[in-house]
């Protein structure tokens, strides 16, 4: 059966992460997607891994995509990327503000040719404002808007990162989500749109929960939640780690019986979940104590069938072949034409009417470049003449 986004084509010309999650997103539902790739290939592509002369991480975000090897600095190249917008329903670019109109391949030019083209601009910091020229990737924003600051700052801790590029994929789904309402809105009006996120918006997003103040009630600076450091945590056991969630009234009362600390359920300190904060301390030396006694594993058991939310700490490998996701059908796999087969991230929402097929292998460089200019209308001799001057690869 036909994915949703089956006919729509979209051309990629964005690179490393929050742009091309976004895009793997609409391949992953039926859309076509032509990634476009310098003849060096997204810099993505030079990432190390533990994959010998591969980058997982491109691996892993560029699947179910067709890759295009294009010089965009070359007049010819840059005039084959004006072509196949020309035909898209969808660009998708992460340009540095400023340079898709240099190249000409802006959104007020290309909708001159095509009125029906969703628009896409992904930015670290936004289209304008003092720091829309200012380069800033994942680690960047994630230390301007806050988030680094949230992982240990409020509680006198050091700043600390948070691993795995969380700032890019959020951004990369809210890309795909507004380049999914201007579709919608197209079928009304018959018109495409101009769509825009950043970074900057993506790591602000991801802390709504936080970012809310009563003005009138508050300094500014006396804004924060208790999310950070609390009773709930990663707990180090005799083998492994353990998370504990003991926030609700009724977790807290299965933990305290699960480690016999009974005690607790009649102590007026710790009737509330503000009373535990405040007594944290003394709280998670005792549960620490308590789970030194037998490994992870063991509780995740005892905890779960008293109905306290918990888990044994995971590794990404053990995920690779974890029976919930398989499952759900989160995992697909595939053939590469370099590396055999090849597991990866399948379909993350199911859509019980049109479901699609799990996505294709992530593409090589320049695999699909000869199949792309030919739907274009190029003949065999102008792709030759094209590839001679370096245009193309």
């Amino acid at each position: 059966m036909a994915g949703p986004l089956e006919g729509i084509r979209v051309v990629d010309l964005s690179a490393i992460i929050a742009g091309p999650i976004a895009t793997a997103f609409l391949a992953t539902f039926g859309a076509d997607v032509v990634k476009v790739e310098p003849p060096e290939g997204d810099a993505l592509r030079g990432y190390p891994s533990s994959l010998p002369g591969e980058s997982r991480y491109f691996l892993g975000i560029n699947r179910g995509k067709r890759s295009l090897a294009l010089d965009l600095k070359h007049p010819d190249g840059l005039a084959v990327a004006g072509r196949l917008a020309a035909g898209a329903d969808v660009v998708v670019e992460s340009f540095r503000p400023g340079v898709a109109a240099r190249l000409g391949m802006d959104y007020p030019t290309l909708r001159a040719a095509s009125p029906r083209l969703v628009y896409c601009s992904i930015s670290a910091y936004g289209q304008q404002g003092p720091l829309s020229t200012r380069p800033g990737l994942d680690p960047v924003v994630q230390c301007y808007g806050g988030l680094a600051w949230e992982q240990g700052a409020p509680d006198g801790d050091a700043p600390a990162l948070v691993r795995g590029s969380l700032v890019d994929y959020y951004t990369g789904g809210l890309a795909a989500s507004g380049i999914l309402l201007a579709l919608l809105a197209r079928t009304r009006s018959g018109a495409g749109q101009y769509v825009e996120t950043s970074l900057l918006d993506g790591v602000l997003a991801m802390q709504a929960g936080r970012l809310f103040w009563a003005e009138a009630r508050e300094p500014r600076e006396a804004v924060k939640d208790f999310l950070g450091d609390r009773v709930s945590r990663i707990y180090p056991t005799r083998e492994g780690y353990l998370y504990l969630y003991v926030e609700l009234p009724k977790f807290w009362e299965g933990l305290c019986r699960t480690l016999g600390l009974e005690a607790w359920l009649a102590d007026p300190r710790f009737q509330t979940m503000i009373g535990r904060h405040e007594n944290k301390t003394e709280l998670i030396a005792r549960i620490t104590e308590r789970l030194a006694g037998r490994p992870a594993a063991e509780w995740e058991a005892i905890f779960e069938a008293a109905g306290v939310p918990c888990t044994r700490i995971r590794s990404v490998p053990e995920m690779l072949a974890d029976p919930q996701a398989e499952a759900n059908g989160t995992l697909a796999a595939a053939v590469h034409p370099a590396l055999g087969l090849v597991r990866f991230l399948g379909v993350p929402v199911r859509l019980a009417g049109t479901p699609g097929t799990p996505p294709g292998p992530p593409p090589t460089l320049g695999e699909h470049t000869d199949a792309i200019l030919a739907e274009a209308g190029y003949t065999p001799g102008e792709i030759a003449r094209l590839r001679g001057a370096g245009a193309v690869r």
